[in-house]
């Protein structure tokens, strides 16, 4: 049974099939695509106190190409549930403070679950270092980070022991 159908970028990333320009287009053009939005804007279920936030992580998302408007409701998900999963934090903490054991066990299974929930957003919007490794950067924002004509160390380095490997 074949998986899920993957986006052109990833497969072209893996190098594991080959596209004729013909089949690429045609992939192309049967996927979906949502142009980022020119600012970023917290829903309006969402408390004062988390906008400022909101705007900071949703523009640094915007600007790797990984926001749209579709994800609002998940990036303001994911602060809520970070709140409160520090508000129940801090009570665990107090409660085991207290050596009071049946109302830490409480606070912990509450604070496990908005950890899980917290996670799930974060994992969903790329803002964790798996998700992240997960994602195909398009090759012209990988261009981007480098100057022109000019290579960083790492990379003269990496390009050294493959030509070391390929000719030995």
């Amino acid at each position: 049974m074949p998986g899920p159908r993957q986006p052109t970028d990833v497969i072209k990333a893996r190098g594991q099939k080959h596209l004729s320009q013909v089949e690429e287009d045609r992939r192309r053009d049967q996927e979906v695509h949502v142009p980022p939005p020119d600012q970023v804007t917290p829903p309006v279920w969402l408390g004062k106190k988390f906008h400022r936030e909101f705007r900071e992580i949703g523009e640094i998302l915007r600007q790797a190409g990984l926001y749209t408007e579709l994800d609002r409701d998940v990036l303001a998900q994911f602060l809520v549930a970070r709140e409160r999963w520090q508000r129940a934090d801090k009570l665990a903490s107090a409660a085991i403070r207290q050596k009071d054991e049946r109302t830490a066990r409480e606070w912990t299974g509450v604070q496990s679950t908005y950890f899980r929930q917290c996670r799930q957003c974060a994992e969903v919007m790329g803002l964790s270092i798996s998700s992240r490794c997960r994602l195909v950067v398009p090759e012209f924002l990988a261009n981007a980070a480098r100057d022109e004509g000019e290579e960083d160390e790492f990379t003269r380095k990496l390009r050294s022991r493959q030509a070391r490997a390929a000719g030995g």
